[in-house]
């Protein structure tokens, strides 16, 4: 991103008094982000009529350190006249101003009131800023959010480094001899990211992370930054967790919170149950190398076309001919079943895998609804969830996977084990009353960063009732929610 800084944002970044933190924040956030700092080579005309030859003398070398917009846009009459001009200081602010006008640059910070009502008249306030929005603009754009898991811990590779002569890593090392291990010493010294998972003090899994460039990844006919899956293993211990699934969820999360297109990964063809996995999701074969597939997946909507099954996961398209229904879920099972929600607050064992490591229901990516409910619906339909009772809002968004109605107990404990907040003998209670049971297998797509509360859903016409039972939304109640900006579009496939 370019940007123009005015005369005051540079006069307060290199006076001599304390910088105020919005300052230095937009300041480091701009550079660490390979934002370029441009000044207009006006605004030197107008330091120079500071009448302190010796803080003059002082700003003018101290503006050295940042670079002149090269070539810069002269406004034109329609322009001038637009905006006016009454002095010499208008003739430099207009100056600057028509840099943005013109597509020279994409920010103008300033804290001149003057040039801010100017930018307002000119139709550009997303653009012309004051430091704070354009602090928060940058924070909007480069300050990603990690996504979490209570079992899970997500820092550096640092962090584990003393493991490496763990037990755990032995089959890592002998995939890839003799440099597994300096591979691994190089992870720690870039700073690479990982998610990891462990148990009693022992690791039980892990993936680590990378970021490329198209020079690093080198994907034929990529030309863009990638998000590159470098290392994925969970022991045998921890088999059955569903870890897998939660790994991918967290990176496809991270792919769009880092607006990256491209998740890659290498993997040998022994790893069938892994490769499986990954198709299943969408990840397709790109190219072999070294006796590995390169599995791709593109996490763009564009790339898709909307037809709400696996492997265009996790966007969705809420075309009129998919349902939508408020399915209410008590505030117990929600908290196991989405475990990674604002639903569920902190525990004492959240990270203790061994404390937590039956609610595997929480991990998973597909999962189970049971009820008794005559509704029905379809494949591709949406769902939203709805904590009924306590909380009273929506918060996560499913899309179902498939829809049963079972008479045989075997068949439905098949169907939906892991994946269900019910144990066994739950089930069995369920099945000996009614003698049958629906199940909804559906997918947990995200979770709304702003819940529908209750208050909002009992204006709407077809959710009149109490939502004890799984409401069909229409279509028009629907684009109420929608026009209220509740959904991340980020994920919709208009």
């Amino acid at each position: 991103m370019r940007i123009l800084f005015d005369t005051n944002i540079l006069i307060h970044l290199e006076d001599n008094k304390v910088l105020k933190k919005d300052f230095s924040a937009f300041y480091s956030l701009a550079i660490s982000n390979d934002c370029k700092i441009f000044y207009h080579p006006a605004v030197i005309e107008d330091i120079k009529k500071d009448k302190d030859a010796n803080r003059k003398e002082i700003f003018l070398s101290k503006l050295s350190k940042y670079q002149p917009l090269p070539s810069p846009a002269i406004p034109d009459l329609d322009f001038l006249e637009f905006v006016g001009e009454k002095n010499a200081n208008d003739a430099i602010d207009n100056k600057q101003l028509f840099q943005i006008s013109a597509g020279y640059v994409e920010l103008f910070i300033t804290e001149d009131k003057e040039i801010l009502k100017k930018g307002a008249k000119l139709g550009l306030t997303n653009k012309i800023l004051n430091i704070q929005s354009g602090l928060r603009l940058l924070s909007e754009l480069y300050n990603v959010v990690i996504p979490s898991h209570p079992i899970l811990k997500e820092g550096s590779v640092r962090e584990i480094i003393h493991l490496i002569d763990n037990a755990f890593f032995d089959s890592l090392r002998e995939d890839y001899p003799p440099n597994f291990n300096d591979w691994f010493k190089k992870c720690a010294q870039e700073d690479r990211k990982a998610y990891f998972l462990m148990v009693e003090e022992n690791l039980s899994a892990i993936l680590i992370y990378n970021k490329e460039t198209p020079v690093a990844h080198k994907l034929s006919g990529i030309f863009e930054n990638a998000l590159k899956i470098c290392t994925l293993k969970v022991a045998e211990d921890a088999f059955g967790y569903k870890i897998g699934e939660l790994f991918l969820s967290k990176m496809f999360a991270l792919c769009i919170e880092s607006n990256i297109r491209i998740l890659y990964l290498t993997v040998f063809p022994k790893h069938s149950k892994l490769i499986e996995l990954l198709r299943i999701f969408g990840f397709k074969e790109h190219q072999s190398l070294n006796g590995e597939f390169i599995l791709l997946k593109f996490i763009s909507k564009k790339e898709y076309n909307g037809l709400n099954i696996a492997e265009e996961h996790p966007f969705y398209s809420d075309h009129e001919k998919f349902s939508k229904f408020v399915v209410p879920i008590r505030e117990i099972y929600a908290t196991t079943l989405f475990k990674d929600s604002n639903h569920r607050h902190p525990g004492l064992f959240d990270n203790d895998f061994t404390e937590s490591k039956s609610e595997i229901e929480g991990n998973t990516i597909l999962k189970a609804y049971i009820c008794n409910s005559k509704i029905k619906v379809s494949s591709g339909d949406i769902l939203f969830f709805y904590v009924s009772k306590t909380m009273m809002e929506i918060l996560p968004v499913g899309i179902v996977e498939s829809f049963h109605v079972l008479l045989n107990l075997d068949e439905i404990i098949r169907l939906v084990s892991k994946r269900t907040v019910f144990s066994q003998k739950n089930l069995d209670q369920m099945f000996e009353e009614k003698g049958r049971l629906t199940i909804i297998l559906f997918r947990l797509l995200y979770y709304l960063k702003k819940p529908i509360p209750y208050a909002t859903l009992k204006e709407l016409e077809s959710a009149k009732s109490n939502l004890v039972n799984i409401t069909k939304l229409s279509e028009d109640d629907y684009k109420i929610l929608k026009q209220k900006e509740y959904f991340d579009e980020r994920y919709l496939i208009n």
